[in-house]
C-alpha cells in the first residue's frame, strides 16, 4: 500500500540555541486555530489561490491546529520549545518535511516557534 506519509522525511540537526529577533506576531486563522501566532516571511497565495508562503509561527502554550491535508510539499524547521503533529513530540533542530496527500494535525504543550514552508495551500478537514 502506497501512503503519502511514506515520502515524508524527518532530519534531526543539531543547531544549539537559536535566538530570534523582536518581530510581531499576529493571530494566525482565530476561530480555526487556537493560540496559534503568525509572522508571513511571504505570501504568494494572494495573487495565485495556489501559490506559496513561508511564515514564522508560534505556538503559545496548549495551542492547536485541526487537521489538514497537504496538497502539496511542506518543510517545518523546528526553532524553539516542543512541536507535536499527531502526538509526535520534535525537538528544535528538527526538519520535516511532509509530502502531498499528507495528513496532520499539530499542537504544543509548553509552546514553540517554526519556520514553516508550504508550495501549496492546504485543505482543512476539521
Amino acid at each position: 500500500m502506497n501512503t503519502p506519509e511514506l515520502l515524508d522525511k524527518v532530519l534531526k540537526m543539531d543547531v544549539g540555541a537559536i535566538h530570534l529577533p523582536d518581530i510581531a506576531f499576529r493571530e494566525y486563522q482565530p476561530g480555526l486555530r487556537k493560540g496559534v501566532l503568525i509572522h508571513p516571511l511571504f505570501d504568494n497565495t494572494k495573487d495565485d489561490p495556489k501559490g506559496s508562503d513561508a511564515a514564522l509561527i508560534r505556538y503559545l502554550p496548549d495551542a492547536f491546529t485541526p487537521r489538514h491535508l497537504h496538497m502539496g510539499y511542506e518543510m517545518v524547521f523546528v526553532l524553539q520549545g516542543d512541536y507535536i503533529e499527531n502526538d509526535v513530540s520534535f525537538a528544535p533542530g528538527s526538519l520535516i518535511i511532509r509530502a502531498p496527500g499528507t495528513t496532520h494535525e499539530m499542537r504544543s504543550k509548553n509552546g514553540c516557534t517554526i519556520l514553516a514552508m508550504r508550495d501549496v495551500p492546504v485543505q482543512q478537514l476539521t
